[in-house]
């Protein structure tokens, strides 16, 4: 084993350890506010505090490392740090905890060397460590993956799907269902990008891929053409609006997003009644421009029977995924959830 596969083990476990027993980091920390000298932890309550999160990233990289290898100068960047830094994004990610990709990229891009002035706490701790002893490192490193184990966001657990049971009724029974549940669009943005991403993925993934953004980021703000879209490279050749709304609210904007964006159409997907079909033939054929108008519910159903039972699982993970990262109430993440066990889709719930 390496020093860094170790660092990176333990920081893991002790942050695992606290989010499957909450009450154990609290003691952890109490502990370490008495073991370590004050103005140590007023040091860690900053950065971890911090909104630039590479900085806390950087200190559980470090501490880990010191613990593992006394010898290390910690304010300079250890040998495979970048990889534990990017394992770390991922590892707190997966948890339900802010988390970047590499800190390291935005605390020292082309330099070994961190403590560079930017973040006098940080710069602080990472002296103060490297001429601590191993108590106070482990006290310090307890201290830090408890305080970033308590902001793990309260989500359950994506649950084990039945594939057996996602037939194409049980499957648009519960997608259907989830639409009627108030949500800011969430539901709609998210179930259709994730079919339409499985079903893309399945069939050109070697030529095309599906993008969607957060629910309350505009297009512009996300240089989207869509709330979701189908790329190649950094061209957008489909994109779709999606919204819970009446498709009449999307109608306006459609000609100058396609003339933005360099598009040869654009595609509303909405709530679209029956009754409305004539109105909204009328409106689209006013318009120069290719535009086209699905009702949401009708499109879910579509996409939903050309996808076999394993990739409908792929598409139900998907769209948690989507929810859990993409927009910011938990709640609905929590609905998805509930509402596959009581559908009867998850392993143990029976046929």
């Amino acid at each position: 084993m390496s020093t860094g596969t170790d660092a990176r083990d333990k920081v893991f476990a002790l942050i695992d350890g606290f989010l499957a027993d909450p009450a154990s980091g609290e003691a952890v920390i109490a502990v370490a506010r008495e073991a370590l000298p004050p103005e140590v932890v007023a040091d860690l309550e900053s950065v971890l505090a911090d909104r630039r999160i590479s900085y806390r990233d950087g200190v559980l990289i470090q501490l880990g490392y010191g613990l593992i290898d006394a010898e290390l100068d910690l304010t300079m960047r250890p040998e495979g740090g970048r990889g534990m830094a990017q394992h770390l994004g991922v590892f707190l990610s997966e948890r339900h905890i802010t988390a970047v990709k590499d800190a390291y990229q935005n605390i020292a891009k082309n330099t070994d060397r961190l403590a560079r002035g930017n973040v006098e706490e940080f710069d602080r701790l990472l002296r103060w460590a490297t001429d601590a002893g191993q108590g106070e490192r482990e006290a310090a490193l307890d201290f830090a993956c408890a305080s970033v184990a308590a902001t793990a966001r309260p989500v359950l657990p994506m649950p084990d799907l039945n594939r057996s049971s996602l037939t194409f009724a049980r499957t648009t029974g519960f997608l259907l269902d989830l639409l009627t549940v108030p949500s800011g669009g969430a539901y709609e943005q998210f179930s259709f990008a994730a079919l339409l991403h499985t079903l893309v993925g399945n069939h050109a993934a070697d030529q095309v891929r599906v993008e969607t953004k957060s629910l309350n980021a505009s297009d512009r703000s996300s240089f989207a053409a869509g709330d979701v879209q189908i790329a190649t490279g950094n061209r957008p050749i489909e994109a779709f609006e999606v919204t819970a709304n009446n498709w009449a609210t999307k109608i306006d904007e459609a000609s100058k997003t396609i003339r933005d964006n360099d598009l040869s159409r654009l595609h509303i997907v909405a709530t679209r009644p029956d009754d409305q079909r004539g109105t909204v033939n009328e409106r689209l054929v006013q318009l120069a421009e290719d535009v086209a108008v699905l009702d949401v519910r009708q499109a879910v159903e579509v996409i939903t029977a050309i996808l076999t039972r394993p990739q409908r699982a792929e598409a139900l993970v998907r769209m948690y995924e989507y929810l859990d990262r993409y927009q910011p109430d938990t709640e609905r993440v929590n609905e998805v959830v509930r509402r596959l066990r009581a559908a009867g889709l998850v392993e143990g719930a029976g046929d």
